[in-house]
């Protein structure tokens, strides 16, 4: 038949690389979306608090990854300080949630949340670093090479 290769119709990905409910008919109540849901909302919750507390810098002044320090004003992480990307919609946040949903139910991806980013008071930032100093005195990460942070001393 015309538009066909085997028993696959032509554009049809074969079954075993097709994920169930997916496409413009999805529903967020399939099963794996149902079964991500918690533990996405558990990372959405953190992402926030990690936004809010990035608002006030002068408190906050240290962002880190994870093996980076950065200073919270640095350009690796300005992105902290905007919302997550929103659709169209009477709800753009929860639109956004939904499409976040079926690319972490599915494919495993987060693309607006980044919860690997912690933002940190200066002395959070000491424990920081002083939880990543072998005993010998070897650092187990880096300072950020664009933002250059000042090493954080206890009691700063």
């Amino acid at each position: 038949m015309p538009g066909e290769t085997g028993n696959i119709p032509a554009g049809a990905q074969p079954p075993s690389e097709q994920i169930d409910n997916e496409g413009p008919a999805h529903s967020p109540d399939c099963t794996r979306c149902v079964q991500a849901r918690p533990a996405l909302e558990k990372i959405r919750h953190v992402v926030l608090a990690q936004r809010d507390r990035f608002s006030d810098q002068t408190l906050h002044p240290y962002v880190a990854g994870k093996i980076s320090l950065h200073r919270s004003s640095c350009s690796t992480v300005e992105d902290l300080a905007l919302p997550p990307p929103s659709g169209e919609g009477t709800d753009p946040a929860a639109d956004q949630f939904e499409r976040e949903l079926l690319g972490f139910a599915h494919a495993q991806v987060l693309s607006s949340y980044r919860p690997n980013l912690s933002v940190m008071t200066a002395q959070e930032a000491a424990g920081w670093v002083r939880a990543r100093t072998g005993p010998r005195g070897g650092a187990r990460f880096r300072l950020c090479k664009l933002c250059a942070p000042r090493l954080p001393v206890d009691g700063a």
